[in-house]
């Protein structure tokens, strides 16, 4: 967590400032903020010999679905916003995703990927099992 406290707050006053009078410079420092505390979150979990819990992929996933609805709203709702910050926040946006995904796809391989996020899979799965031991 201290990879994520020391990356985090520095994306934050980045992309802060970004958003104000920095411009996309400062968007793209921040969105490169984030990619080293994920870079250094994967170091530390090659070292402990640990991959990324279902808990940590659900936290990422909310934080990320957030912020791409925080975005979609503010650029729907402020004009001024759309204008300066429409293409770098987009470019910041796909880029993450595409780190985050590409890192998971070399890792993991695309079936257990997918089955990373599959959580109706899981829960399918546990409801058979429990009915299924009930009725023996």
């Amino acid at each position: 967590m201290a990879i994520w406290v020391a990356f985090g707050f520095a994306a934050v006053v980045l992309i802060n400032h970004g958003l104000g009078l920095g411009g996309a410079v400062f968007l793209f420092a921040g969105a490169g903020a984030i990619i080293l505390g994920f870079l250094g979150h994967v170091i530390v979990n090659a070292v402990y010999a640990t991959t990324f819990t279902p808990r940590e992929l659900a936290l990422a996933l909310v934080i990320y679905v957030v912020c791409l609805i925080s975005f979609g709203v503010a650029t729907l709702l402020d004009r001024d916003f759309a204008s300066r910050n429409f293409l770098a926040l987009s470019a910041d946006f796909i880029v993450i995703g595409v780190v985050v995904i590409t890192y998971m796809i070399i890792h993991f391989g695309v079936r257990r990927t997918f089955q990373a996020f599959d959580v109706i899979r899981d829960f399918g799965d546990e409801s058979r099992s429990s009915t299924s031991g009930a009725e023996k």
